[in-house]
């Protein structure tokens, strides 16, 4: 694509990386509370409804905009280990988020979120790392 060599590449990859702050933060901030580890005072339900619109604009940030970044160079992302394993946490990350954490113990629940949305970000930043 043309705007792989232009300033719209680190653009798009920055809003891409907002979405992210967005999507994960807000999971991971109800997850800490979930584990106790944050915001006492508040309740998680109190939490997860606050922070539910964050969430959701972070996710179609990311699901606008990851495309975007992925079609200026398929084939340098498909060679790519790292954009490989990103890709396969982040579908069991979203399906664990919307179809799995309450088939589990919260708790249980809080960690694995923490443990896969971990691995989709240190995923999503070793990608230019494995470049062949």
């Amino acid at each position: 694509m043309l705007f792989k060599n232009s300033w719209l590449f680190p653009a798009i990859q920055s809003v891409h990386l907002v979405g992210i702050a967005l999507l994960v933060g807000t999971i991971m901030i109800t997850d800490f509370r979930l584990l106790g580890w944050a915001l006492g005072r508040h309740t998680v339900s109190e939490i997860s409804s606050r922070f539910a619109s964050w969430t959701r604009a972070g996710l179609a940030v990311m699901l606008i905009t990851g495309p975007v970044l992925f079609a200026s160079d398929v084939t340098r992302y498909t060679s790519n280990p790292a954009f490989r394993f990103k890709m396969v946490f982040l579908l069991i990350a979203v399906a664990f988020h919307f179809w799995g954490r309450n088939r589990v113990p919260p708790k249980l629940a809080a960690l694995i979120s923490i443990v896969l949305w971990t691995s989709v970000v240190l995923g999503g930043r070793a990608i230019a790392d494995f470049d062949i």
